[in-house]
């Protein structure tokens, strides 16, 4: 048995790996040296920022429903509209969150979180004693409902599975979870018939038991997406265990870097795709001021590849909806082959094989049966 820790991190803050596998969660980066011999991962860049003031319609009289769609800063990045205006919602389809949670009274989550939803590793219920899961569950799914913002996929349904140690995962700080919890909540995920799992969390190792579990999704039919990292270890390429992920289940696991509002690539906060295998796998979506919804209820702007691997969870999400048919590996394939390209022409060990694009997504979107 594993006895090795993992992390997810609230953005801005310091994280503390006591032994092993630290997963980091992907909202900045950054390494150093624990004086107790484990590996202290510092996070920088994201603190939150002013959520800008959306630009009214012409006419000046922008309704609440159109505020919303304007502060919704992944969808517009992604060209999500396109989707919506096909009919895509996201509605029914489960996406799993392995994180530290969700805070269930929040409206944006209100009658979709699944009852496959627990508290992995202790008591705690449905809850969120950090916020990163809140965080990134409603980049994924928050509801257009004229409030905040809205997630990618907002009428898909969550399936929240919080691995963290309840007894080190408190307020805004540092948030480890054991290797035992990530497979725990991998084969959770199964069991609750999820189309995609959400991994907001990287690390540079990785171990045999860790890549079974991520073949057992693919197996079960489910879509893996997991954050590059945030510009950590060897910044050229994705963090080990992502790119593990992607070698053990070729086709069934996505990789996400991120790229600013202006398709930049964010050098500051992501790992690149790589020249190696992985980069196969490997698409950016927004990971520089995005906005999302806080445990509190809050609007609030964070940097990373935490919030653009939700995005592309929610992206999947969509496309399943709307093409029930279509297993989770050409939905892999349609995302990545439909991209904007960016870098040097056609796939390249930045980018990889570019940003998430789904208007060109659902051009290429097969008859439906």
């Amino acid at each position: 048995m594993m006895s090795k820790r993992v992390l997810f991190r609230s953005p801005g803050i310091r994280m503390l790996a006591l032994a092993g596998v630290a997963l980091v969660g992907g909202c900045g980066g950054g390494s150093g040296e624990n004086p107790s011999g484990g590996n202290v991962v510092v996070l920088p860049g994201g603190n939150a920022t002013p959520t800008p003031t959306p630009s009214p319609s012409p006419s000046g009289t922008a309704t609440a429903e159109q505020l919303e769609d304007q502060r919704s800063s992944s969808a517009l990045a992604a060209n999500a509209d396109a989707a919506y205006r096909a009919g895509a919602t996201g509605r029914g389809v489960k996406i799993a969150l392995i994180d530290t949670g969700v805070v269930p009274t929040l409206s944006e989550f209100s009658g979709r979180i699944d009852p496959a939803s627990a508290d992995l590793a202790g008591t705690r219920g449905v809850s969120d004693d950090n916020g990163h899961g809140t965080l990134m569950a409603s980049v994924a799914l928050a509801a257009r409902d004229g409030r905040g913002m809205h997630g990618m996929a907002y009428e898909a349904v969550l399936v929240s599975l919080n691995g963290a140690d309840p007894s080190l995962c408190r307020g805004s700080g540092d948030c480890p979870l054991s290797g035992e919890m990530l497979i725990r909540g991998i084969d959770a995920a199964i069991a609750a018939k999820v189309r995609v799992i959400n991994i907001s969390a990287s690390a540079d190792v990785t171990h045999e038991e860790l890549v079974a579990a991520v073949r057992r999704a693919a197996a079960a039919g489910i879509v893996t997406v997991i954050s590059a990292g945030n510009n950590n270890g060897d910044g050229r390429q994705p963090l080990l265990l992502a790119r593990s992920f992607a070698d053990a289940a070729p086709g069934w696991v996505i990789i996400v870097g991120g790229h600013d509002a202006a398709g930049t690539f964010y050098f500051d906060g992501s790992n690149q795709a790589g020249s190696g295998s992985a980069a196969a796998w490997y698409i950016t979506a927004l990971g520089k001021s995005v906005n999302m919804t806080a445990r509190d209820g809050s609007l609030a702007t964070f940097n990373g590849t935490s919030p653009a691997t939700a995005a592309v969870s929610g992206a999947v999400a969509l496309v399943a909806q709307v093409r029930p048919n279509l297993t989770g590996a050409q939905i892999v394939t349609l995302l990545l082959a439909n991209t904007t390209d960016a870098g040097a022409p056609g796939r390249d060990p930045v980018y990889g094989n570019g940003i998430l694009n789904l208007a060109k997504v659902f051009a290429a979107l097969p008859a439906a049966n």
